[in-house]
């Protein structure tokens, strides 16, 4: 009998152009470019591609990579170098780099050797034509065809704020991009050179976003942009952060909207007012302030003082009464004294802050700061970070002792890690006052955490606390 199978097989070359395109994503960075990711996969999966979640399985692979410190660089030159090794070993063909990275190399080839692993770069003008671009890439590489390392300039990106988003985060937990770079004067900050100055996308199709993201099963959506407080301002000539929110309110299936990246200049008490107006909002800020003694912030360009800073503080914690702010210092910055520091360090021990993250300063090329002369050496950095978060973690340490034998409400994340360090823990999750991933976390004990899923609301009680993580019996 005749082999009937074996007479229909395609032929090689057939095969090539029939076979869908497979590609992976590896996503670098912060919140803002995990919504790029989605993006890109959702038009990637729009057109046709198949998405696989191991790069080993996929033809191309791209990788959305952060410029935003050295250590970041160094960190995507690690992936695309693993990838290489990939590429040389298996079904991988080509590796596309993406994002912010990109854009800094094409103003600094010297940061060049970060990317140096990646056949090709692509900045952020191209993200509209990206399924296109991959399908040619990916061609080439099925017929053999040499791939020219190629990048194009930073050129307007503004319908790509509209493409669909094939989700990679948590499903119950969703990011809400509101607007896109950034116009703030900081002097350190390399920012506005990779993403451009800011542009703030529509009331109405914000809305229309929040709205599908709550239809696909978010339960949190977490408001961000490089600065949440001056929306509008580009757009409608004033800041429209307020009317936003207001908005939102009408967005059914979402139970928790949360505000982080808020400029401090920006922050008002209309905004403060209405976080406070509806416990849908959480009573959460994330408040970058990078320092408190006057000279430093004059010289990184913030716009506040110590004083305004402090009533602002003030200001939060009266219409946000038991609420949590975040916020991050930069420590080592040219000029600072070790009086300043210490100023830093004596306003840290307010106890004003649930959360902080501290950096030590380095210089960003093309940046107003980085002209300025870097007298400290890394060791004294990296001592002054030490210092500071040490006494964070002590204040939150005591914070968190506080809330021992409240009852609050939580969102169910998952089970926890294997190298969970609560023993009989069987689910993590958080409060309202405590941001995804960036913040500690309440370990659920009991049988019942165990039939907890993620998406979940649930009340539980505070029994033990931790350094900045929490233990609660279901």
């Amino acid at each position: 009998m005749k082999d009937l199978k074996a007479e229909r097989r395609p032929s090689a070359a057939t095969e090539n152009v029939a076979r869908p395109p497979v590609v992976s994503l590896v996503n670098l960075g912060c919140a803002k470019n995990l919504v790029d990711s989605e993006r890109v996969l959702g038009t990637l999966a729009e057109a046709g591609f198949l998405i696989a979640q191991d790069p080993a399985e996929a033809e191309l692979c791209l990788v959305n990579t952060c410029g935003f410190i050295a250590e970041a660089r160094e960190e995507t030159a690690a992936v695309l170098d693993e990838l290489a090794q990939l590429r040389e070993d298996g079904r991988l063909k080509v590796i596309v780099a993406l994002g912010c990275l990109v854009e800094r190399v094409a103003a600094l080839p010297q940061f060049a050797r970060f990317v140096r692993a990646a056949d090709v770069r692509l900045g952020f003008s191209q993200y509209p034509r990206i399924a296109e671009i991959c399908r040619e890439l990916i061609a080439a590489a099925r017929s053999q065809e040499p791939i020219a390392n190629s990048q194009q300039p930073i050129a307007s990106s503004q319908p790509f704020l509209l493409a669909p988003r094939l989700r990679i985060g948590a499903p119950h937990t969703a990011y809400l991009k509101i607007s896109e770079g950034c116009s703030n004067p900081c002097q350190f900050c390399s920012i506005p050179r990779m993403r451009g100055r800011q542009v703030s996308r529509p009331i109405e199709a914000i809305v229309a976003e929040a709205r599908q993201l709550a239809e696909g099963g978010a339960r949190e959506i977490v408001l961000i942009a490089q600065d949440t407080t001056s929306y509008g301002r580009d757009l409608y000539g004033r800041f429209r952060l307020p009317d936003l929110l207001r908005a939102l309110l009408a967005v059914s299936g979402a139970r928790w909207f949360r505000l982080m990246y808020a400029y401090p200049r920006h922050l008002t008490g209309e905004v403060l007012d209405v976080l406070a107006g509806d416990e849908r909002f959480c009573p959460y800020i994330d408040l970058p302030l990078q320092h408190i003694a006057d000279p430093i912030l004059r010289a990184m360009g913030r716009g506040v003082t110590r004083k305004q800073t402090i009533e602002l503080l003030d200001m939060v914690a009266r219409k946000l009464p038991g609420g949590a702010i975040r916020t991050a210092f930069i420590v080592g910055f040219p000029g600072e004294t070790e009086a300043q520091f210490q100023e830093l360090l004596d306003f840290v021990k307010e106890g004003r802050f649930a959360h902080a993250g501290v950096f030590l300063y380095s210089h960003e090329p093309q940046t107003a700061a980085a002209r300025m002369p870097d007298a400290l050496p890394p060791a004294e950095k990296e001592a002054r970070r030490k210092a500071l978060m040490l006494v964070q973690r002590d204040l939150s340490r005591r914070r968190l002792q506080r809330r021992v034998g409240q009852t609050l409400e939580v969102l169910v994340d998952g089970a926890p890690a294997a190298d969970c360090p609560v023993r009989g823990a069987r689910a993590v999750a958080r409060s309202r006052l405590e941001a995804p991933e960036v913040d500690g976390v309440v370990y659920l004990r009991g049988r019942g955490a165990s039939r907890l899923t993620p998406g979940m609301f649930k009340k539980v009680e505070i029994v033990r606390a931790m350094d900045y993580d929490v233990v609660a019996d279901v």
